[in-house]
């Protein structure tokens, strides 16, 4: 067997244990759940509808039916970050041997960012894929002894995955500049040429014609709601989140590659300190790391300066690049006390769109080791000069404690915190939730499990966007003239209560929900907690927060002391907000000091 297919098998397998040992079984927080349903009832998730994904994570569901179903899907990020290490040491092993091509897939395969999205739902393992299919393409595309024709068959296969990155994720495209530079050799294209390549790329596009399709069928799940030319396009451009240009900076361009690089600190060794502020000994690491980067780069260069020049170009675009077209805010951990108060920050940590650069840099670090062995082995008898390869654990044991998803209470408390949400919930009740965390499990629960499908969820930062309140309005939740133009938050949320206590249905507030949210409800009375959610009560004046001590005690009984052991470090944000939620089932009073701090009491 070639030494580059044994290079790819042996790593696929390496990272497939990895990634099978830590991956989550269950569901997670953010986007996971949401895409989940999607693949399950070929739904349309969030803008821009990732319609190639939803494709592919129901033949996931499929194939792997034999597993749970959330379990099912998270197999396709599992199997997408193996592949993509597999499709890594073949592409390296003609520049490394079959050893060093190895020791770098693995280096790139546990760096801290590829090995999340290798273990929970999300697009970007399989996008990581895609992107590196891409770059081995064109790797295939410029060498010396590729002939022109297969150069032809190449380069029009790079056009039809560049056609494929719209349907998928763009983050493909940022592999483009690279591959491009490795497949920089042989004649210049003919005409026919590049009309072949726009041919086959538009094929690729074409993928997008599911997302009308998908709509068509009203699956429940149907964000933006696609069926006409202009809310295809709306959906595609994202437009619901109003995104950002490249000017004005939402943040100083200084603070945001600022930003890329406290992430880069994180990615060698995050879980020796599991906190967003440096530390001497994981720095020292990261640092390590760079200048094992920076010899794998003159190793390569050495080796073929179409390799280097490929591979420096990559780790740019993936960063630098990245950085200055996504325009982001400060990250929710950067830039405290150096900006303004009040100043706007990102909701959660963005470091998922740099993903290829960090996996591009374990690439290059492990090929520093191999240059590092081969420098040694000239001089040192074999075993000995190896012996620097072994260094290709240090991110993988000192990332696992983080990566790691399969620990309790991490592993069920998505789930506990979803279903004891919906059951707070009375029935045929509305819920109105504050985010991605109180609506995408829900979601996934009624529609995928068809658990309490009765409780309506209304995702209150939603509502400015028209087509969803388009669906609350064929609900009988909203009034028609509500809907093409917006009268403003507070009068739809008070339309909202009106129209479901007019049908008798009562209302819950997620304590998610920020309380001037909840306010706007129903500006006249007050609110009683009731553990996770809110109740009206109109025996309390305007505004004010009381308690209802039987629903408090109902909803503290039904949670499991599991679900409150203390998290890892390093656990996701969105775990500890969960647990913090779960907490306001023990307020016992109204002058405990937890109804104020994290429970959105006065």
């Amino acid at each position: 067997m070639p030494y580059p297919i044994v290079a790819a098998v042996v790593a696929t397998m390496v990272l497939l244990g990895i990634y099978l040992s830590t991956a989550a079984p269950d569901l997670t927080f953010w986007d996971a759940t949401e895409l989940m349903a999607a693949a399950h009832t070929m739904g349309i998730p969030h803008p821009p509808g990732t319609p190639l994904w939803v494709l592919v994570g129901k033949l996931a569901s499929m194939l792997f039916s034999s597993a749970a179903p959330p379990r099912a899907i998270t197999l396709l990020s599992v199997w997408s970050a193996a592949l993509t290490g597999g499709a890594a040491a073949y592409m390296a092993a003609r520049w490394l041997g079959a050893r060093g091509a190895v020791v770098a897939a693995v280096s790139a395969g546990t760096m801290l960012t590829v090995w999340n999205n290798a273990t929970e739902t999300e697009v970007y393992a399989l996008s990581l894929l895609v992107s590196v299919l891409l770059l081995v393409t064109g790797e295939f595309a410029g060498r010396p002894d590729t002939d022109d024709h297969e150069r032809r068959r190449a380069r029009a296969l790079m056009a039809f995955v560049c056609g494929l990155a719209v349907p998928l994720h763009l983050t493909v495209l940022v592999a483009l500049p690279a591959a491009v530079a490795f497949a920089w050799r042989g004649p210049r294209p003919v005409w026919r040429e590049v009309v072949a390549w726009v041919a086959l790329a538009a094929l690729g596009l074409s993928a997008i014609a599911v997302l009308p399709l998908f709509s068509a069928q009203n699956p429940t799940l149907d964000s933006g709601n696609p069926e006409s030319w202009r809310a295809l396009v709306s959906v595609l451009r994202r437009e619901q989140y109003a995104v950002a240009g490249l000017w004005p900076r939402q943040a100083p361009l200084w603070l945001q590659l600022g930003n890329v690089f406290q992430w880069s600190d994180w990615q060698v060794a995050y879980g020796l300190h599991p906190f967003p502020t440096a530390h001497p000994v994981r720095t020292a690491l990261t640092v390590l790391w760079a200048w094992l980067a920076v010899l794998g780069l003159r190793r390569l260069w050495r080796h073929d300066p179409r390799v280097g020049r490929a591979m420096l170009l990559l780790v740019l675009s993936a960063s630098l690049g990245v950085a200055l077209w996504l325009n982001m805010r400060a990250g929710p951990t950067f830039g405290v006390g150096l900006l303004p108060k009040g100043t706007p920050h990102e909701a959660r940590e963005r470091d998922y769109f740099f993903v290829l650069a960090f996996w591009g840099w374990g690439l290059l670090a492990g090929a520093g080791l191999s240059a590092i062995a081969s420098a040694l082995g000239r001089r040192l008898p074999a075993p000995v000069a190896m012996l620097p390869l072994a260094l290709v654990v240090v991110p993988l044991l000192a990332n696992r404690a983080v990566a790691d998803r399969s620990r309790e209470p991490v592993a069920s408390l998505p789930r506990t915190y979803a279903r004891l949400l919906l059951d707070a919930v009375p029935r045929r009740g509305v819920l109105f939730a504050g985010g991605d965390n109180d609506s995408f499990p829900l979601w996934y629960l009624q529609q995928v499990e068809d658990y309490r499908p009765d409780v309506t969820v209304i995702t209150v930062p939603l509502l400015g966007a028209q087509w969803y309140r388009e669906r609350l309005a064929a609900q009988q939740l909203l009034e028609v003239a509500a809907v093409a133009r917006w009268p403003g938050q507070g009068a739809v949320l008070r339309s909202l209560v009106i129209h479901a206590e007019g049908a008798r249905r009562a209302v819950r507030v997620s304590t998610l929900l920020e309380r001037s949210d909840r306010l706007q409800l129903d500006p006249g009375g007050g609110w009683a907690l009731q553990g996770l959610v809110y109740a009206p009560d109109r025996q309390l004046g305007a505004g004010q927060t009381g308690l209802d001590l039987p629903a408090l005690r109902r909803q503290r009984s039904m949670v499991p002391m599991g679900a409150l052991a203390p998290l890892p470090p390093g656990a996701d944000p969105a775990a500890q907000t969960a647990q913090e939620l779960l907490q306001c089932t023990q307020v016992l009073g109204p002058a405990d000091s937890l109804l104020v701090s994290g429970c959105g009491g006065v």
